[in-house]
């Protein structure tokens, strides 16, 4: 299981950047958190230097996220400058970057773009001696990337700043980059249950040979379809493709649901190799830790609800 080193820039009596009475410091520790917090939900093991307002030190920063093995890392800063406020953000990675911390990096910044930043890019930043400027890129040895989220001086940038949509910008962008691999489940005891409700709950005549094959797979939308007509009036055809049609027809299923839906979700789930989780037709923790470990996967908005989109995905064989 890939280790995440989330790190907020500053802390304690470091400031860094300030505009007014707004402080550098507590942006990145807030947006660090929420992002740890996201990544752990997911499933990952998560390395933080900071999680409260207290000093740091980048050289003591850098042998923890070493000794530990982390996968990657990102640490967290505000950008500021003198004059016109500039905009946008921007990240860094490391000269030594084998091509991962970029992608993590362009990432990210293709994340930030989507929520209305300024995408200033990414790229390595050199001192005389030609060597990573920023310390935790110096120092650490996994693909790691210095992340300037906006510019705390632009009243603009600031408005549109959402401490929990960078955070899942920046979670996304990890999970894409270092998935949690979990190959689909073939052949399961699970799956034959799955198989036995289908057929008690819709009529079909499923095999139960433990097998998630296609015409376990089209059974799964077909029994979604036929509880969106049967909950929701959506005159679906039952024909166990998630097509257009059903998109538009599609409900978000919430953690704390219960019920057909939330079963459906799951056997899905479970059937694409979340294996931890057993359906059981109750949307608690391990179900939504799953949609989020997919939702990260997909290139999908982490937030752990089963909406059209997750669903789309997750039904698309």
């Amino acid at each position: 299981m890939p280790k995440i080193a989330i790190f907020a820039g500053h802390g304690g009596s470091d400031y860094g950047a300030v505009s007014g009475d707004l402080r550098e410091k507590d942006f990145n520790l807030a947006i660090s958190n929420a992002a740890s917090e996201i990544l752990r939900r997911m499933g990952y093991e998560v390395v933080n230097n900071r999680t409260t307002d207290v000093d740091r030190n980048i050289n003591r920063d850098a042998e923890l996220a070493n000794s530990q093995g982390a996968d990657a890392l990102v640490e967290i800063h505000m950008n500021s400058n003198e004059g016109t406020p500039g905009t946008g953000s921007e990240a860094f990675y490391s000269v030594r970057d084998t091509g991962r911390g970029q992608a993590l990096a362009e990432d990210i910044l293709a994340s930030m773009q989507r929520l209305g930043f300024v995408n200033r890019g990414a790229r390595v930043h050199l001192n005389a001696a030609g060597q990573d400027t920023f310390g935790i890129l110096r120092l650490t040895n996994m693909p790691a990337v210095l992340f300037e989220t906006a510019f705390i001086n632009n009243p603009q940038d600031m408005q549109k700043l959402n401490i929990q949509s960078v955070a899942e910008a920046i979670a996304g962008a990890v999970a894409r980059n270092f998935p949690i691999t979990v190959p689909p489940v073939t052949s399961q005891p699970v799956i034959r249950d799955i198989q036995n409700t289908l057929n008690a709950r819709y009529g079909f005549n499923l095999t139960p040979d433990g097998v998630a094959g296609p015409m376990t797979r089209a059974a799964v939308v077909r029994g979604l379809q036929t509880e969106l007509n049967r909950q929701f009036g959506r005159n679906l055809a039952a024909d166990g493709v998630f097509g257009p049609a059903t998109r538009a027809a599609a409900v978000n299923v919430r953690p704390g649901a219960r019920g057909n839906m939330t079963y459906l979700i799951q056997a899905a789930l479970f059937m694409r190799g979340f294996t931890d989780l057993i359906p059981d037709g109750n949307f608690g923790p391990i179900t939504e830790r799953a949609v989020r470990q997919f939702q990260g996967a997909s290139g999908l908005t982490v937030d752990g609800v089963a909406g059209p989109n997750t669903q789309n995905a997750l039904f698309s064989w």
